[in-house]
């Protein structure tokens, strides 16, 4: 347990942070769930144009939903140095990774996936700003498979960091 593990002196402090947890995963796990319930779903009414352009544009909202619940929960947790809800995404989520990794000891999943898989994300949040304040036609993105295909797959990316960084994970009380 101890690799993996937040130490808390303060017993009411140990006791907060339980809290915190708990609530963290119960919305995570809530979301999760409805998020993969929409791909399923989404899957389903492919060949109906329709219904396909406005699940899809569903899916590209509701991985942010996921996203920032997370990084949400995880900073009452242990917020980085200066959080600010008001801070831009890219750096909550940036500097909540790296906190959270960098208590926990799990630096190289934070490092493995910001290298490798999060400029899918961030490509996708832009799509998704789009499509929340559109200013042109095209912003309300259509949808095609590849696209709905890349949703998928940044979800399943991000999911599966979320996963690795939730294994083994434990506070403690001195």
């Amino acid at each position: 347990m101890g690799n993996h593990s937040k130490k808390y002196n303060d017993y009411s402090e140990f006791l907060k942070a339980g809290v915190a947890m708990g609530k963290y995963q119960k919305i995570h796990n809530i979301i999760r769930k409805d998020y993969m319930e929409l791909l399923n779903v989404s899957e389903k009414h492919k060949t109906e144009k329709t219904e396909f352009d406005a699940l899809y544009r569903a899916c590209l909202k509701g991985l942010f939903s996921i996203i920032e619940a997370d990084i949400f929960g995880l900073n009452n947790l242990d917020k980085y140095e200066n959080y600010s809800d008001k801070d831009d995404f890219e750096t909550k989520f940036k500097k909540t990774f790296k906190q959270v990794c960098k208590t926990w000891n799990k630096t190289e999943i934070q490092k493995k996936y910001f290298d490798e898989k999060y400029s899918d994300l961030k490509k996708l949040k832009k799509k998704r700003d789009e499509l929340i304040h559109p200013k042109k036609v095209e912003h309300l993105h259509e949808s095609n498979e590849t696209d709905f295909n890349k949703v998928k797959e940044v979800f399943n990316d991000y999911d599966s960091f979320i996963n690795k960084l939730m294994d083994d994970f434990f506070i403690s009380v001195n």
